[in-house]
């Protein structure tokens, strides 16, 4: 990353992936831990810039990320209450009912964050969108297969 490069572009996104060292961006890419704290606080780092980092297991990053100077701020979200993985739940399905979203909650294992519950909701979200779309082939098949069998009969009626 070169010194303005965040300034440029206001919607770069970089995840970090603790378990190898390694950094990769919303293209792809990958960055070494060792570009990423030169592009934190190196020489070419981009002033006035505010870095906004997540992580679940935050054990499992590199000390030298969370070093004092690099980190100066840490806020503990913790696990989701019921009441917000209802809400997330109906923001996900805003046609079910309160009972729907309290019993996908109630499924739910205890100490589950907001970020592994939008994943639980990610995942039946494209499992539904997997039936649905499984059962309108199946109706377009039944509708193909009956046209088909009327334009047989209507052939078979003309001759």
């Amino acid at each position: 990353m070169q010194s303005g490069d965040a300034r440029k572009d206001p919607g770069t996104r970089q995840t970090i992936d603790a378990s190898n060292n390694s950094v990769e961006k919303k293209d792809g890419s990958n960055v070494t831990l060792s570009g990423l704290l030169n592009a934190l606080d190196g020489f070419s780092a981009p002033d006035n810039v505010l870095f906004v980092m997540t992580s679940n297991p935050i054990e499992a990053l590199d000390p030298a990320l969370l070093r004092p100077g690099r980190i100066d701020y840490r806020l503990y979200l913790g696990p989701a209450t019921e009441e917000q993985k209802a809400e997330l739940y109906r923001r996900f399905f805003p046609q079910a009912s309160m009972e729907e979203a309290q019993l996908f909650v109630s499924d739910r294992p205890e100490g589950e964050t907001m970020a592994e519950g939008q994943g639980s909701l990610l995942a039946l979200e494209e499992s539904s969108r997997s039936a649905r779309s499984k059962e309108v082939q199946v109706a377009l098949d039944f509708e193909r297969a009956r046209t088909e069998e009327e334009l047989d009969d209507k052939v078979s009626s003309t001759c």
